[in-house]
Formats: structure tokens, sequence, C-alpha cells
């Protein structure tokens, strides 16, 4: 039997968008502009990974502070809602006793606080989060540790994501890859990678009817 391996933020759950305004609203209260189109970039990657983006990018940034802001932003303008399709998928899955998990780049604290708010946490067998492991995206640290938590085998994973980062993660860990685009499109080059391209995540159901 295989398992599923979802990404959260843009993949799961409509988040992604709601982050280029909070980006932007806490790079300009420290003069900086256009730091939203930086979200694209940084897709997939852990917390450490897209603070040293920053650094790099944005020369004397205070990233402490910009979280903050960012995330009090996010948290008092942005909505939670799952992605089309997802909600179908997650019960479809739950009624064939498919084991569930979420691999996110984002905090423990954010996994919790987004599935609470869709109320989704009984779906997930498993969950790491960023800072559960040294390497984020594109290492495949995050998808190995979430399929030694479901006891799977990497072969026997699907993995779910809409970023080049989460993508090239999960080939490399060794396992299907499933991409369903969000605020940017797959590159030629991703597409390589990828077991298969969606649209919505409910079209996956027809494909795991081959498998069951």
């Amino acid at each position: 039997m295989f398992s599923v391996i979802f990404d959260m933020d843009g993949t799961l759950l409509d988040t992604q968008r709601i982050c280029i305004p909070a980006w932007d609203y806490a790079g300009k209260l420290q003069g900086f502009e256009g730091v939203g189109e930086s979200v694209t970039k940084v897709c997939g990657m852990n917390e450490a990974g897209w603070t040293r983006y920053l650094e790099e990018h944005f020369s004397g940034i205070d990233t402490n502070f910009f979280k903050r802001e960012m995330r009090d932003y996010i948290i008092k303008n942005g909505v939670v809602k799952f992605k089309d399709g997802a909600e179908e998928l997650l019960k479809f899955l739950k009624e064939k006793g498919i084991k569930i998990a979420i691999a996110s780049g984002s905090s423990r604290e954010s996994i919790n606080h987004h599935l609470k708010a869709v109320s989704a946490e009984g779906y997930f067998d498993a969950i790491v989060g960023g800072r559960d492991i040294e390497n984020g995206k594109p290492a495949p640290d995050i998808f190995l540790k979430a399929a030694e938590l479901l006891g799977a085998k990497p072969q026997n994973c699907f993995v779910f994501e809409d970023s080049a980062n989460g993508i090239r993660a999960g080939y490399a860990a060794g396992m299907k890859c499933i991409g369903v685009p969000d605020i940017a499109p797959f590159s030629e080059e991703t597409k390589k990678l990828m077991f298969a391209e969606l649209k919505t995540l409910s079209e996956a159901i027809d494909i795991f009817k081959g498998y069951i």
C-alpha cells in the first residue's frame, strides 16, 4: 500500500497568496520595497532557508522584526481555507485507510494554527515541520522524516507539492511527486521530475484508484 505526504502552504491550504502582501508590508516598515516578490523564490524552504534569502537579498534587514510583523499581518488579515479539491482528496484517502502526513517548511505553531482553522487535524498520521529537520527543501530530509514516521518506504510514497523546491526535495527522496501549481507555474525542468501535474487535488483520486 502507498502513503501520501502533503506540503501545506500553497498545496493543501490556500495560504501563499496572503504571504505576498504580508511580506510587502513587513518589508516596507524597514524601507524595503517589493519584498513580496521573493515569496515565489522561497516557496518550500523552511524558516532558516528563507531567512538566509532575506539577509542575502535585502542588506541590513532585521529578520526578527520582519517575522513578527509579517506573522501579525497574516493573523489579522489572512483567512485559511482548503485549496480546491483538498478536502475531497483527504476524505477519500482516510476512507481507504491510506496513511497521510504533512511535511511543511512552516513552524509547528503555524501548522497547528492552520489545520485547526479548517478543522483538519484528524486527517494526519504524522506531521513534520521546518524546525524538525536540519536541512530544508530542496533537500529531501523533511520527506524522508515523514516517511519514517509513517513507517513507509520512500518509493511507496506520493508527494504533493506546489513549489519547485518541494518537487526537487520529493524527487531526491525517491518519491513520486505530484505537482499542483499555486502562485507560480512549474518550469519545464521541474516538470521532468514529476510523476504527474494536476490542476486540483481531487484529480488525484482517479490516479489512486489504480493503486488500491
